[in-house]
């Protein structure tokens, strides 16, 4: 089964033995969301094609490749000369990338403007 916790933000997938009872344990104390029932071996769907994706993915990508570099938005804004402000409304969705922040981003975090473009 593949569920998200919304508040914190936490996917995860539980099978075997005892998965209903540490879903329950969670749900005890968070809001889940099953996304799925069945196991996620047995179906492979790309990221793109998920309604999640299409409603709010592509914001994550600029927070992704940050988090995997380990930079926090406060050191990205230095380094960019973009403010945090701006870097988190990119992030969450609430503003939309331009091709100059893009490029900024991308030399920052060593890859293509694009993939910060919708």
């Amino acid at each position: 089964m593949l569920a998200l916790v919304k508040k914190p933000h936490t996917e995860l997938s539980i099978s075997g033995k005892g998965a209903a009872e540490i879903l329950d344990l969670i749900r005890s104390r968070y809001n889940v969301q099953i996304i799925s029932s069945s196991k996620v071996e047995d179906e492979s769907v790309l990221i793109n094609d998920t309604d999640w994706w299409k409603s709010s993915g592509k914001n994550r990508v600029l927070a992704g490749a940050r988090i995997r570099k380990g930079i926090t938005q406060k050191r990205l804004a230095e380094l960019t000369g973009i403010r945090q402000s701006v870097i988190s409304e990119y992030e969450s969705g609430k503003r939309k990338m331009t091709q100059k922040a893009a490029a900024k981003f991308a030399e920052v975090l060593d890859t293509y403007p694009e993939k910060f473009l919708s």
